[in-house]
């Protein structure tokens, strides 16, 4: 039983979020939270969970209790033992690197032996028939199976209730069908689930009640029937609540409303990732013109972005050609013409308001300013023109980006999921965008919101098995609800399909031994001895070799070898310094680090530092520096792709010329990206339990082995060896 009662301003608001929102949960129930964006549904699970006033400031008052407990009496780890919580994006959300390992999280924190988190995280991939997804890089997962993987973590807790926040926003079309089935098996275990939703259509049969919020208020609770009517009415902005429901309102534009007609056609694109080793794309065909809206779909992973990446020249395929107009176009020439934009908006910001932005990279032209207000008055933006681009909603970020593209001179869009986490009245701004984009340029949208190809697509091309698989033209009802008995039929999220490659990687060194190499290596890097760096240099490698690192092995090497043998060359010389000196130096650091947090090594080192009794509080400071590795490296590639999409700085020249500001542009949004990485995942650590006092338990089991006895006298020996010469 849950029973409620809040108001809630957050600090530096004047307007309360939540206004008298009070209620009972009965056990076993589900009850979806529905309204418009800022209608206050996350504020309320935050104000459930504790996070506030414990981790978001604010004024509160009122009380919550939770199986008869109050919490205002709890700490949030606490409240987690009672009630588990899954937040909206689960990139930012995990605090391990194997998903094994995550779901365990926050039992090691609850103090849970051994021997039982072992039966509970078996129980957890089993029962829900998730036995591939075991020992994965979470890095590497899809977005549909991070977001399962959360639920497993919330379930393993063993809490009789899981609030979700949004837990569609990031899902396709076959993780939305897989998550409901788990829903389903949740609410059959007699589990509360309490969920923040737009998507609707997916919870029919599973929702018991539909609590409607308004303006910070409840403003109603109804069953399916009762919620299904209030959305008919269109009063308030909910989504569909059945997929046979929507309707065709994506009409193309007259050719008298085209400005310039042109074609863009692709023909049997190739490519693959080098470190997956497969063709992702290897038979990719199709046409597309000026004033059509393309959508682009096809099951979990199958290329959909990749090939909008291609279209607009951020990749090249290894095979197959582009044409505009029968012109053949190079990766070059399609980044003048082609601007994608990206799923994750925050990438794509530079300057320090809404204003700023839209004006960015555009000369002050008659009329254009006249337009930008239009256009911000039109999409409910105009009060927002000064606000900082960091500073708005999820859904206003949407927004922008879209008009950002509006607004670009160049003629081809693709928009990667623009309508992710967005409630009706958002998405119906965003297609009215695409629909007034298209006539003047040619639109790709990698979506699975059939509700949003219903308003904005005028076609779809079906991705599937690396290749074109259909092309649907959608003119009305019929054709729309072809696509989606195609989805229905095709989308699948295969978690447990054979795979030949092994789920995770078997370490063969112990990470203490490699540790210790760390600390070696970190000695001869501080030290002036040479031959003590060399010596340690040659253990390391070695050991690289035998714990499978062989290409990071050779890569340093071999750059140490040429760089060396160029410093020779010119001794007693700047160059002689860098490579005698300093190379060698940088290039130990990296060598030696790597093997410790790479992959998914960072939770058996951890686990190595609790096996030491190492203070937890410095276990959790290099979790948090661990994890981050992984983040950072792919955030820095997308920032790359934004800056090169938008058409700024696209040459060597013009970033040199502008080292400053291109700098700038790199780091100041990466800057604020990982401060709201860190306050999501600080929230998701404290649910967890991370701040419980007492005890805590080791997942992940570790032991010497005679190898590892081998590399400690080898280690030793260079040490030996590098002092004494």
């Amino acid at each position: 039983m849950i029973d409620f009662e809040f108001d809630f301003r957050y600090e530096g608001e004047k307007i309360p979020t939540l206004k008298n929102v009070q209620g009972e949960i009965g056990n076993g129930k589900c009850i979806v939270l529905c309204g418009g964006s800022g209608c206050g549904k996350s504020t309320l699970l935050r104000c459930i969970n504790h996070l506030i006033p414990q981790f978001y400031e604010g004024n509160l008052k009122g009380f919550c209790r939770i199986q008869g407990r109050d919490t205002g009496e709890l700490s949030v780890g606490e409240v987690g033992r009672l009630a588990a919580s899954v937040f909206q994006d689960p990139r930012s959300q995990f605090f391990t690197i194997n998903s094994t390992t995550e779901v365990a999280f926050g039992m090691e924190n609850h103090g849970v032996p051994r021997e039982e988190m072992v039966e509970k995280v078996e129980a957890a991939f089993g029962l829900f028939s998730l036995e591939k997804l075991k020992d994965r890089n979470v890095y590497e997962l899809s977005s549909g199976e991070r977001q399962l993987i959360s639920i497993l973590s919330a379930w393993a807790v063993d809490t009789d209730v899981l609030l979700l926040d949004e837990p569609t926003a990031n899902l396709d079309f076959a993780a939305i069908k897989q998550l409901r089935e788990l829903l389903l098996k949740l609410k059959g275990q007699g589990k509360t689930l309490i969920l923040s939703e737009h998507r609707l259509y997916y919870l029919s049969g599973i929702a018991d009640e539909y609590w409607l919020m308004e303006g910070g208020r409840l403003k109603g609770c109804y069953p399916e029937e009762g919620i299904k009517a209030i959305q008919k009415e269109g009063a308030v902005p909910l989504r569909t609540f059945a997929l046979e429901d929507i309707a065709f309102s994506a009409k193309p534009p007259t050719e008298t409303q085209v400005s310039v007609p042109f074609s863009l056609s692709a023909e049997g694109l190739h490519f693959g990732y080098w470190r997956k080793g497969d063709e992702l794309l290897h038979g990719v065909s199709f046409t597309a013109g000026c004033g059509e809206t393309a959508g682009i779909i096809g099951p979990n992973g199958s290329g959909k972005t990749t090939m909008g990446k291609i279209i607009a020249g951020l990749l090249c395929p290894s095979a197959g050609d582009i044409f505009m107009d029968g012109k053949k176009m190079k990766s070059r020439d399609l980044q003048k013409n082609a601007l994608f934009v990206m799923q994750e908006s925050e990438f794509q910001f530079y300057t320090n308001s809404v204003m700023n932005e839209l004006r960015y990279g555009h000369k002050d032209t008659p009329g254009f300013q006249e337009d930008v207000e239009r256009l911000l008055k039109k999409v409910g933006m105009w009060e927002c023109r000064n606000r900082h681009p960091f500073a708005l909603s999820g859904g206003q970020m949407q927004k922008l980006s879209l008009m950002i593209a509006y607004f670009s001179p160049k003629r081809i869009v693709i928009l990667d999921e623009p309508t992710a986490g967005l409630d009706a009245g958002s998405l119906k701004s965003c297609a009215e965008l695409i629909r007034e984009m298209r006539k003047t340029k040619l639109v790709f949208v990698i979506t699975h919101d059939i509700e949003l190809i219903a308003q904005a697509c005028t076609r779809c091309i079906c991705i599937a098995d690396g290749k074109t698989d259909r092309e649907i033209s959608l003119t009305g009802d019929a054709q729309l609800m072809e696509l989606v008995g195609y989805m229905e039929e095709n989308f699948r999220m295969d978690v447990n399909a054979p795979t030949e490659k092994p789920a995770g990687r078997k370490c063969r060194l112990h990470p203490a031994v490699k540790l210790m190499f760390w600390l070696a290596a970190m000695a001869a890097v501080s030290l002036s001895n040479s031959p003590l760096l060399v010596s340690v240099y040659a253990a390391l490698v070695l050991m690289l070799f035998v714990d499978g690192w062989a290409a990071l092995a050779f890569a340093g090497t071999g750059v140490l070898a040429v760089l060396s043998g160029t410093g020779s060359l010119l001794s007693n010389t700047p160059v002689y310094f860098f490579a005698a000196v300093l190379l060698p130096r940088a290039l130990a650091v990296p060598l030696a680090t790597w093997p410790l947090i790479g992959r998914d090594e960072a939770s058996r080192t951890l686990a190595c530092f609790r096996a030491v009794h190492m203070p937890e509080k410095l276990i959790m400071i290099c979790s948090v520096v661990f994890r981050f590795f992984p983040v950072l490296s792919g955030d820095m590639k997308l920032m790359r792709q934004s800056v090169k999409t938008r058409g700024v700085y696209s040459t060597l020249g013009q970033k040199l010329r502008a080292l400053p500001e291109y700098l700038e542009i790199l780091t100041v949004p990466m800057a604020l990206r990982v401060i709201r990485i860190a306050e999501t995942l600080s929230a998701s650590a404290e649910t967890r339990g991370i701040a419980l006092g007492g005890k805590r338990s080791t997942y992940v089991r570790l032991s010497f082995h005679f190898c590892d006895f081998i590399f400690i006298f080898l280690l030793a020996a260079a040490l030996v060896i590098g002092f004494l010469r």
